[in-house]
């Protein structure tokens, strides 16, 4: 093709610059995915390991889990729930899993309606004295994270000792610990969403 061909008649320097460049984009993005690359060996043993041998040198860091958390193999502990009409629940926790995912596998009323990622208010729980005391001795600067306190500031029924129940991780020295379910939440998703665990 040249310059005087009807196809370049209405096409501008510039515009036929960027054709040639995405021209050669493609052939390069084509070439790259055509190899075959072998991972380097530092990472290629990261595929065998399991979440627990996993060391980021931080001793607050924790295993966070997608979908339901551990599995039925893991450890466990009894909580209780005071839900908003009073009653009590307890409820076998798994060690490893949220608050908000205990709470959704053995039907405890939770919304969570962001599904667990510290957006919404709706998994607020009022804690004891002493549980909210030890974890937050637990977190990294003794601070709850500047997420969780914008959420609890759109809390419905907020106290000295709330917290989001997706932004505590089930342990073993929670056997036997207590947590309020508020008598409402404010939804700012979708009124009366509530997610289905997955």
């Amino acid at each position: 093709l040249c310059r005087t061909s009807p196809f370049f008649s209405n096409i501008t320097g510039n515009m036929l610059h960027r054709l040639i460049s995405s021209a050669r984009t493609v052939a390069s993005r084509r070439r790259l995915l055509s190899k075959s690359l072998p991972l380097p060996e530092s990472l290629s043993a990261l595929h065998n390991l399991h979440p627990s041998t996993i060391n980021t040198g931080n001793s607050s860091s924790q295993i966070r889990w997608h979908g339901d958390g551990p599995g039925p193999d893991a450890p466990t502990v009894n909580v209780t729930f005071i839900n908003p009409d009073d009653s009590h629940t307890t409820i076998t926790a798994r060690v490893g899993e949220t608050l908000l995912q205990s709470s959704h596998r053995t039907g405890i009323e939770m919304e969570g309606a962001c599904e667990g990622v510290c957006a919404c208010s709706t998994c607020h729980i009022v804690l004891e004295q002493g549980m909210y005391d030890e974890l937050l001795d637990d977190m990294e600067d003794g601070a709850l994270s500047e997420d969780e306190e914008d959420m609890l500031d759109m809390a419905f029924g907020l106290s000295q000792t709330s917290r989001l129940g997706c932004q505590i991780t089930v342990k073993e020295n929670m056997e036997g610990a207590t947590f309020s379910l508020p008598k409402a939440t404010r939804n700012f998703y979708v009124d009366g969403h509530k997610p289905t665990p997955h």
